[in-house]
């Protein structure tokens, strides 16, 4: 039984059916190929910042009062002026302050005037005293004389010495009297000083209570309303000038030798509409931050307050700096690569290299001949001639038969008359 069963394995293997074969050879698969370019393109950096004000303002109350009146235009997001008028606060102690200074300042000057009077009639008092004194002087000599002659009396020496002391009493109180006018002069001028500096300060409190914009701008916050209490130092509003702002942005470390300023930025806000702004770097920060390994550099830019397209405050914007590279470079479209390998065609087939990738550049290359805005810029050079497969994330398996078409510019694609509606699409892509 065994025996007989090997033996009818064996006949039905022998005898089984085989397929019929196809002599016929497979037509090789269509696809777009290029031959990549040596091109001299600058270097692009990816950046991330955040965009800030330049210029803006916190509005304090700089005295404590009452408010008691607020400007129509005082709301959040209204566009205002330099020195725009935003609150008045009650002045009504400040003035009283005021008023009293001033008339401090006109009885000081008053006594000031008087003082002059005094002066002047002091002067004339010690001149003529000072005469009295060499009168009596000389007649008390010439009664000496007379003593001395015989012709007059000792008692008359007396008299005449008598009326020397009393002209010479008068006339020192009368030089200590002018010579007290000085530092009374010097104090009403010190009272002056003072009265006027309390003066200058009552008017700066009552010019502090109507509060102003420091800047041009656009009212961020306002927190103020009728019959408030603020007190000094009190932050009451704010003002932000969108006119001109500010990105810092943080790339990596690495690009601290390639970028310069000067070198332009291109700046994208991401969202449900892309907004594009283009700019210079302003500044370039001189540390880097270690533990982030990146560095930082800084766009300045003017910009039209009432534009939908500006850029806000507190946004956080992608950025692309350009920095000048002179070395021409073998550039690929993005989609070329997979994996690090490229599909080159040789000989009619498909072969798989790899390649090493230097750094990535944004933008459409004119005269790459092919449409794409994403490339890749080789570290080493291809060789002259070499053709690439324009699509590398195909299901083509290296060593297949090919047909190579070569890609075309959109506009040349555009032009070909003779092609499908399929070729020229793919041409396009």
């Amino acid at each position: 039984m065994l025996g007989g069963s090997v033996a009818i394995l064996v006949i039905l293997a022998l005898t089984r059916p085989l397929p019929g074969l196809n002599v016929s050879r497979a037509e090789p698969q269509s696809i777009a190929v290029f031959e990549p370019k040596m091109i001299q393109l600058p270097r692009q950096w990816a950046g991330y910042g955040t965009v800030r004000a330049l210029d803006s303002a916190d509005v304090p109350a700089r005295v404590g009062a009452v408010v008691v009146e607020v400007a129509p235009i005082s709301k959040v997001g209204t566009a205002v002026t330099a020195g725009q008028f935003l609150v008045q606060l009650d002045d009504q102690d400040f003035r009283r302050v005021l008023d009293l200074s001033n008339q401090q300042l006109a009885a000081i000057d008053a006594q000031l005037s008087s003082l002059i009077v005094e002066e002047t009639g002091l002067e004339a008092r010690a001149k003529l005293a000072k005469e009295d004194v060499a009168l009596v002087r000389a007649d008390e000599k010439r009664v000496r004389d007379a003593v001395e002659s015989g012709a007059a009396a000792q008692r008359e020496i007396d008299r005449a010495r008598q009326m020397t002391l009393v002209a010479d009493r008068a006339e020192l109180l009368l030089r200590e009297a002018l010579n007290q006018i000085v530092p009374k002069r010097a104090a009403l001028f010190a009272q002056n000083e003072i009265q006027k500096t309390i003066r200058e300060n009552a008017q700066k409190n009552v010019d502090r209570c109507r509060i102003t914009s420091p800047i041009a701008g656009i009212l961020q916050r306002f927190d103020l309303e009728l019959g408030e209490n603020v007190i000094s130092g009190q932050v009451v509003a704010r003002v932000v000038d969108v006119g001109s702002v500010e990105i810092s942005i943080r790339m990596p470390a690495s690009a601290r030798g390639s970028v310069r300023v000067g070198d332009p930025v291109v700046i994208e806000v991401v969202g449900q509409i892309p907004r594009i702004a283009r700019a210079i770097i302003a500044r370039i920060e001189p540390e880097d931050d270690p533990i982030e390994r990146t560095m930082a550099v800084y766009v300045e830019m003017r910009q039209a307050t009432d534009s939908v397209d500006r850029l806000s405050p507190g946004e956080f914007v992608e950025a692309l700096v350009e920095s000048p590279d002179t070395t021409a470079r073998t550039v690929i479209p993005r989609r070329s690569m997979r994996a690090d390998r490229v599909l080159e065609f040789v000989d009619g087939t498909l072969r798989s290299r790899p390649i090493v990738v230097s750094h990535s550049y944004k933008g459409a290359i004119d005269s790459s001949g092919v449409s794409d805005v994403e490339w890749i810029v080789l570290k080493e050079p291809l060789a002259e001639g070499t053709m690439l497969a324009v699509d590398g994330g195909r299901t083509i398996a290296p060593g297949a038969r090919v047909q190579p078409k070569h890609s075309a510019p959109k506009a040349e694609a555009s032009k070909a008359s003779d092609a499908s509606p399929a070729e020229v699409g793919a041409a396009i892509r």
